[in-house]
């Protein structure tokens, strides 16, 4: 249980890292003969690398990972990978990092939203059920059925605001 730069402990009932669903591969090559599609080297490989990944990462960060390991595999390969395993339900767009860029993670079956640090920029995971059924309410009431969420939470940490008075 790391502390972030800005000084925050993770509590031991917060969700500590995103963890990729054990039988992926076996998610990925299902999704993939129904959508007729091919299995392909680079592809597998890329796929094995964003779902070792336990924490959020951006696209930039997967390209490094990848390139380090498989210089051959081009930017765009793992761009196209990204969005196949995106669509097989693999991996989730959670929320969007800093400048607007597209932070993703390992879909691990069960919701949860997310709070980030605006001090140091660490992702904390929580679930509440109340503010799922206040969300869907809500929804309900306007005349919509919902078909996803995201929920994040920017928030300073007074954990550090403590530290600095």
């Amino acid at each position: 249980m790391g502390i972030p730069p800005c000084g925050r402990k993770k509590k031991s009932n917060e969700p500590h890292s995103v963890a990729a669903p054990k039988n992926w591969q076996s998610i990925l090559k299902q999704f993939l003969e129904k959508s007729g599609l091919r299995s392909t080297e680079p592809r597998d490989r890329v796929a094995a690398i964003a779902m070792s990944r336990k924490t959020h990462f951006d696209i930039q960060s997967l390209i490094k990972g990848v390139s380090a390991e498989h210089p051959e595999i081009s930017p765009a390969t793992v761009y196209r990978s990204v969005k196949t395993l995106c669509e097989a339900g693999l991996l989730t767009e959670t929320l969007q990092g800093s400048g607007g860029v597209a932070l993703y993670e390992a879909s691990s079956g069960g919701h949860h939203d997310h709070v980030v640090c605006t001090d140091c920029g660490e992702i904390f995971e929580f679930h509440n059920e109340d503010l799922e059924k206040a969300q869907e309410k809500a929804v309900h009431a306007m005349g919509f059925r919902e078909v996803r969420h995201q929920h994040v939470v920017y928030a300073n940490c007074l954990e550090l605001e403590k530290l600095n008075s």
